[in-house]
């Protein structure tokens, strides 16, 4: 590494903010960030939730990471991170974080059969895979509209998802239903994971589908 790499890095001793890497096991602590507020003030979704972010050559930070700014008790995912190179060496990394929106009680889980203990017979079922808490971006709902091939009379029905972006270390499967509280839960309908490289976007849809749920082993009628 040149000296250039070393000597932004003290930079970042001095004047950068720390953070955490929360998703990590252990945890890594004492990283340093750089950011700005974006200034696109009328693009209300980039303002309140992209930071434009630079950090040291050796930081540990890798895309789909989850990390804690320190200071203001906000988590953020990294979406992109991009070298800035002098003489062929990575003196610096370009990062974009996104603001992690969902609420703490938020969790996913998936399609099993469950056995009844005493008639056994097989009902439908949810097993959690992912307890909170949860970090992810919802976005707003896109409303949009498709043919609806079903009736004799040709009509148009109005459809809505929710777009929720996530890191790939989750477990995610189409199918899957994200619990975002006793009254709100949606049903995991597409995942893509060309977009970014280490977060999924992900399609919601209004889930209605009817099953008991298993939490810490324990059965639940919802």
């Amino acid at each position: 590494m040149s000296g250039l790499g070393i000597d932004i890095k003290e930079v970042y001793t001095e004047l950068a903010s720390e953070f955490t890497i929360v998703n990590r096991s252990p945890v890594i602590t004492g990283e340093r960030i750089l950011f700005e507020v974006n200034a696109q003030a009328t693009k209300p979704f980039i303002r309140e939730h992209q930071l434009d972010c630079t950090i040291p050559y050796d930081s540990a930070i890798e895309t789909g990471d989850v990390v804690l700014m320190n200071k203001t008790n906000r988590y953020f995912m990294v979406m992109n991170k991009t070298p800035e190179t002098f003489e062929d060496e990575t003196v610096e990394w370009d990062v974009v974080l996104y603001f992690c929106n969902l609420p703490v009680t938020a969790h996913l889980v998936r399609p099993v059969e469950i056995r009844n203990k005493v008639t056994y017979n097989m009902t439908s079922g949810w097993q959690v895979t992912a307890d909170a808490p949860l970090y992810g971006l919802l976005t707003d709902r896109i409303t949009g509209s498709e043919i609806e091939q079903q009736n004799v009379a040709a009509g148009q029905l109005q459809l809505w998802s929710i777009s929720l972006l996530l890191p790939k270390y989750y477990d995610v499967k189409p199918l899957d239903r994200l619990i975002i509280s006793a009254t709100e839960y949606y049903k995991i309908e597409t995942i893509e994971s060309y977009y970014y490289p280490g977060v999924y976007q992900i399609k919601l849809v209004e889930d209605t589908r009817k099953a008991t749920v298993i939490i810490d082993g324990e059965v639940y009628d919802g």
